[in-house]
Formats: structure tokens, C-alpha cells, sequence
């Protein structure tokens, strides 16, 4: 009997894309970053992307879009499918890190407010009375303490602006840049050669190392904040 030659590349080909089909099917085929978080339901500050909307933040952590916006710093009149990373070109001083940030503090604090309260007994140190005293019947009143005025030390020079730099001795993480630092910044605290660090993000060698990665990101010369820490990562492992 004699059996067509493309038979079997033919039945090779098909069970290949039927398994890929049903992986699709049963959720096992996973072809994108996206996929792997569920956006209905966010565990954790970790979970958000610059991709994500304003309305999937909100409705993944069941929070009132108003209060999302309270706590992210976002004007009311900014649609809620926006996506975080095109809030980041229209907020000059919005950053998806510093969002994110913000929102784990606010649902730490939420998580706090709902566990129950502990009453610790406090010992009642009460004044003792003289014999002449309980004789009499007087009950002795306490003098109040006076206040303890706690020293108030000064931190930092009260600039406020640019991102702070790393001790000495320490290396800058990717996943710790902000949108503020600047390209030599970046290079110097990472410790990441300028050029390399340029190639990577597909910026021209002439680029201005003085320029803050938030108005690379405006000018969509970078998509977003995420690009370079994940290029400034895989930089710092080679």
C-alpha cells in the first residue's frame, strides 16, 4: 500500500495547532505579558502596568474610580480607559512607579482600618493615700505630667527637586528609576555605559544626556518608564 508523502507532515502540522488551540482554550497558551495578570482581580500595587486603564485599576482592586483618583494624584476630567503610561505624557509630574507606590500605601492603610483593634490593658498607677487622708475621706488628685516637646530635626536641604541619589557604594536598581532621572544619572548610579545604555532604548548617540527620561517618554522617543528600567536590568546582568 502505498502512502502519500505529505500525509504525514500534514497530520504533524495539525496536531501542533490543535494543541496550541486548546492551550489557548484552557488559558496555558500565554503570548503576552498582559495575560499572565488578572486584571479582575489585583492582589497587589505590584500588579499594575503602565498598559492598564484607569477603569481596570479600579474595578481590579474594587476601589470607587473617585478615590482612584484621589489617591493617584488625577484630575477628575481625565477619561477612566486612559491608560496609566498616556497619563504619564499629560501629567508632567505623574509617574506609574509613584502611582503605584500611592496605592499600596492606601490599601496597606485600608487593610489596617479593617483588622480588629487589640485594647491592651494599661496599668492604672494610682496615687496612694496618707492615714490622714483615708481618715478624712480626701481623695488626692494626681498631678498631671508636663508635655515633653519633641525635638524636631531638620532632614534634607528643602529643595525638593530631582530624584535622590543612591549611598555611596550602592548601585542604582532598574526597577527603582523614576521619570525623573536624567540619562547621565541613570548611566552614573547604575553604573551602565551611556552608549549601551542609548543602543538599548534606540535613542541616537548625539541624545542629550541631560534629558529626564519623563520627557522622553512625552516626546514617545521611549514608550514608557517600564522600557527602561526593564533595558537598564538587562544591562546591569550582562
Amino acid at each position: 500500500m502505498k502512502v502519500n508523502r505529505y500525509l504525514m507532515p500534514g497530520l504533524v502540522i495539525a496536531i501542533l495547532l490543535g494543541s496550541v488551540i486548546v492551550a489557548q482554550a484552557t488559558g496555558q497558551w500565554i503570548v503576552s505579558g498582559r495575560e499572565r495578570i488578572d486584571v479582575t482581580n489585583l492582589t497587589s500595587s505590584a500588579d499594575v502596568r503602565g498598559w492598564m486603564t484607569l477603569q481596570q485599576v479600579a474595578d481590579g482592586f474594587g476601589i470607587d474610580q473617585t478615590e482612584l483618583y484621589r489617591v493617584m494624584g488625577i484630575p477628575a476630567d481625565i477619561p477612566p480607559e486612559t491608560a496609566l503610561k498616556d497619563i504619564e505624557k499629560i501629567l508632567p509630574d505623574f509617574e506609574v512607579s509613584e502611582a503605584r507606590d500611592a496605592l499600596a500605601a492606601y490599601l496597606e492603610g485600608q487593610a489596617e482600618a479593617s483588622e480588629p483593634q487589640e485594647m491592651e490593658e494599661q496599668p492604672t498607677d494610682a496615687p496612694s493615700l496618707s492615714e490622714g487622708d483615708e481618715q478624712a475621706g480626701t481623695a488626692v488628685t494626681p498631678t498631671p505630667a508636663e508635655p515633653v516637646e519633641a525635638e524636631h530635626i531638620p532632614q534634607g536641604d528643602g529643595s525638593g527637586t530631582g530624584p535622590t541619589p543612591v549611598p555611596e557604594g550602592e548601585v542604582l536598581a532598574g526597577s527603582d528609576i523614576k521619570g525623573r532621572h536624567t540619562l547621565r544619572e541613570i548611566s552614573d548610579q547604575a553604573k551602565v555605559p551611556l552608549p549601551d545604555l542609548l543602543e538599548t532604548l534606540g535613542l541616537p548617540a548625539d541624545t542629550d544626556p541631560g534629558t529626564a527620561m519623563k520627557d522622553l517618554i512625552q516626546s514617545e522617543a521611549v514608550p514608557d518608564i517600564e522600557t527602561v528600567r526593564a533595558a537598564v536590568t538587562a544591562l546591569q546582568s550582562r
